[in-house]
């Protein structure tokens, strides 16, 4: 975006001058003027390209900012300020230079006459599917305020339920690289110190040590071919799971995983409770709702339940039948679909639903953590008494032997 140097009066006379980036004159001097000024010269700066500039498209854009931008949008349409006026203010607002540039395109786009959903589906990188269907709903139905907050309590939720996980994980994860390194550590660096002075001192070596320095050997000969063939895995895993075949067998597994399985399944059907229920309860036609959520889940064997949903719901079947059928949902969600079809509260029997798995996943996920944390413990304490024991041992040996 050009950068341009301006010079003003503001409302009382004062002359002011300064830089802003805008998409052209024209808009720089509508924002300048709306902020109080009267504009004298504006000129483009020519080659003024900062280096932040070219690390733009890099920039993240995290689920803070689609938060406070879906609150602070609901509350300015709220307080009856147009839509091109809000966006141009929170354009002014947003800190993340990502974010502020393609609010300001989607603004253009919508003086061009574009809708506020058409202008956001232009940029994918930041407003999903079920964004973009969410606010052509509230479009459709003229309820855009409560759309977008809906929008910001459903990216609060989600968030929180990766932050559960992620902060679950951390501890466990924490234990496992810091005791591959200390073993990466005394197995390279400290062992081959002390086994040279052994076999000097024709100190014969136990079993633990012999192990060891075996190990260190085949590092220090193949580590080249180790970390080709780690590289190699990993790159032929992904490639696996790039392809259809692959990716469904992989999403099989995570849900047959005896205990992170079963959390695993109980995460995917609360995300898809809530976000099924967030599309209806905005006005989105059930088979389009049906089709974006198909397009969230992560999951490809519950992506596959819902295409068969979305073909039986096309004939005009019901929901809950191709749920049971499936066997991947648990017999509470599929009832309570069921009831809520009868009853036309589906999206409320929904969020029930994902209340329930979010209180239920969270809980498996601490009872996890709880079993987890002492395994990792035992098993590092069992890797360090190896270790010490492979170091002390030989020490005894040598003692005896002076000794005699």
């Amino acid at each position: 975006m050009p950068n341009y140097t301006y010079k003003a009066r503001d409302q009382r006379g004062k002359q002011v001058s300064g830089s802003m980036e805008a998409t052209n004159a024209d808009l720089l001097a509508d924002k300048l003027t709306h902020l109080g000024y009267i504009v004298t010269s504006i000129k483009e700066q020519k080659g003024a390209m900062v280096l932040d500039d070219l690390f733009i498209p890099l920039t993240r854009i995290r689920t803070d900012d689609m938060i406070m931008l879906s609150t602070q949008l609901a509350a300015m349409i709220g307080s009856g300020i147009s839509l091109p006026n809000s966006l141009r203010i929170l354009s002014d607002q947003i800190e993340n230079k990502r974010l502020k540039k393609i609010i300001e395109e989607v603004n253009n786009d919508i003086k061009g006459g574009a809708t506020f959903s058409d202008a956001l589906r232009k940029h994918p990188e930041a407003f999903s599917t079920f964004f973009v269907n969410m606010i052509g709903a509230g479009e459709t139905a003229g309820n855009l305020e409560e759309v977008l907050r809906r929008l910001a309590v459903f990216a609060e939720k989600e968030a929180e339920l990766k932050q559960k996980v992620l902060t679950a994980m951390f501890y466990p994860l924490i234990l496992i690289v810091v005791g591959i390194c200390v073993v990466f550590f005394v197995i390279t660096g400290v062992l081959p110190a002390f086994v040279k002075i052994f076999t000097e001192a024709n100190v014969p070596l136990p079993l633990p040590t012999k192990v060891l320095f075996i190990a260190n050997n085949l590092i220090r000969a193949y580590w080249l071919y180790m970390v080709f063939g780690i590289l190699g895995s990993v790159l032929a895993v992904n490639y696996y799971k790039g392809t259809p075949g692959g990716r469904l067998a992989v999403d099989k597994w995570k849900l047959s995983i005896p205990v992170t399985g079963d959390i695993v399944r109980k995460v995917t059907i609360a995300r898809m409770c809530r976000t099924l229920a967030a599309l209806i309860s905005s006005g989105v036609p059930m088979l389009r709702a049906l089709q974006t959520l198909e397009s969230t889940i992560d999951n490809s064997v519950m992506s596959n339940v819902i295409r068969n949903v979305y073909e039986n719901v096309s004939k005009g079947e019901s929901i809950s039948e191709p749920l049971k059928a499936s066997g991947e949902f648990t017999p509470m969600t599929v009832h309570m679909v069921a009831i809520g079809e009868e009853t036309g509260a589906l999206d409320a029997l929904l969020n029930k639903v994902a209340d329930y798995y979010e209180l239920a996943s969270d809980f498996s996920i601490r009872r996890l953590t709880t079993l987890l944390e002492p395994i990792f413990l035992v098993v590092i304490a069992g890797m360090v008494g190896f270790i010490f024991a492979a170091i002390i041992l030989p020490i005894f040996r040598m003692v005896g032997t002076l000794r005699r």
